[in-house]
């Protein structure tokens, strides 16, 4: 979910603003009780809205990880379980924010319709294969229906008072990172352009609100906390 939004998978990503960290939420401690545990499904904490890929999509490019990873060096390969599409990350949320949550998922699907999506070629950000801090696949069929969501999550959130990472949207999977930017070599994009062609395409039938947690050994932790359908 990258940093340009990508949609990819919702680690810290280079170039994001500073987030303000909650307000009269300090550090939680034992004298403060983090209110994700008493309500996981609670709209709080660090949030993203993205499209999930189902596993048949993912398949191919999950088969492909394990060549993958030796060509991309010290990169942080995103687990295949996590991968998503990101349209909107909108940092830290406050608990008394979570209604304003629900109310601009819904008012970004009101209308859009199903979304018939495949992953097709590969690239990195910055474009190029040099000084990359971000390799992914691209995203084609109905690319539009995410460009379209993307806009009206932003529009929401600024109505709604929320922050949110405003920039255009370049759909696309993130399947790797580098924590100091390097080249990506050729055999590492055309194995990711030869597994996203073996992809099945899919219907996106929904658009989900995520929590990331961040920390552990394999980087952040998503949970899906509400789906909001595209009925068009």
């Amino acid at each position: 979910m990258d940093p340009r939004l990508g949609l990819a998978a919702g680690a810290p990503r280079p170039g994001l603003a500073a987030v303000e960290p909650p307000r009269g939420l300090g550090a939680v401690g034992p004298s403060m009780t983090d209110p994700t545990v008493s309500d996981p499904d609670l709209l709080t904490g660090r949030l993203f809205f993205a499209v999930p890929v189902p596993g048949p999509a993912r398949a191919p490019l999950e088969a492909a990880l394990p060549r993958l990873a030796p060509l991309l060096g010290a990169a942080r390969v995103t687990p295949p379980g996590g991968w998503h599409l990101t349209l909107a990350f909108l940092g830290q949320v406050r608990p008394e924010l979570a209604d304003e949550v629900v109310r601009v998922g819904e008012a970004a699907v009101a209308g859009v319709p199903p979304a018939r999506l495949r992953l097709e070629s590969a690239g990195t950000f910055p474009q190029g294969r040099r000084a990359a801090r971000v390799l992914w696949a691209g995203i084609g069929g109905d690319a539009e229906v995410l460009v379209r969501l993307a806009a009206a999550l932003a529009t929401a959130a600024k109505a709604a008072g929320l922050r949110f990472e405003d920039r255009p949207l370049v759909p696309h999977l993130t399947l790797a990172r580098f924590s100091t930017p390097a080249p990506v070599p050729p055999e590492a994009l055309a194995l990711v352009t030869d597994a996203a062609a073996a992809s099945p395409s899919w219907e996106a039938r929904e658009l989900a609100c995520y929590r990331s947690t961040l920390g552990g050994p394999r980087g952040a932790r998503y949970r899906v906390l509400r789906e909001f359908p595209l009925v068009g």
